[in-house]
């Protein structure tokens, strides 16, 4: 009776665990109506009120993130927040992706730097800078 008791509660235990897991790995996915960009040699080309996001390999175990670069204040796009979005592995230390999304709000040609840096080391060139080209329609 008790083991069987212990058996019962050791499944449930198990299939809690592995239900929070699926919750955790499913906040980790955006809607699929945004655009991706990956590539800063193309420009980017959306349409005024379109939402889209410009995603970079990351691994913020290492201490480094992206920050944007100083933004225009021309309102031709607008930030919209960013997210890491970690590798389906269980590897630790594994990078993964971080994705800023943007709203594009005017018509208009904005250049958007990126710089994967420490924040803590003020003094340090970053270890990578990235410029992305937005043209909004």
């Amino acid at each position: 009776m008790v083991k069987t008791f212990s058996l019962i509660l050791a499944v449930l235990i198990g299939l809690c665990i592995s239900a929070c897991a699926e919750n955790q790995r499913m906040a980790n996915v955006f809607p699929e109506r945004d655009r991706e960009f990956t590539d800063p040699s193309q420009t980017i080309q959306v349409n005024a009120g379109e939402t889209f996001s410009i995603v970079l390999d990351s691994n913020p175990t290492t201490g480094y993130t992206w920050q944007r670069g100083k933004q225009t204040e021309d309102g031709i796009l607008s930030f919209a927040g960013s997210a890491y979005v970690a590798p389906r592995t269980d590897l630790v230390g594994a990078g993964g992706r971080e994705r800023m999304t943007f709203k594009a709000m005017a018509p208009g040609t904005e250049k958007l730097t990126f710089h994967y840096l420490r924040p803590w080391e003020k003094n340090t060139e970053p270890a990578k800078t990235t410029v992305f080209t937005v043209t909004v329609r």
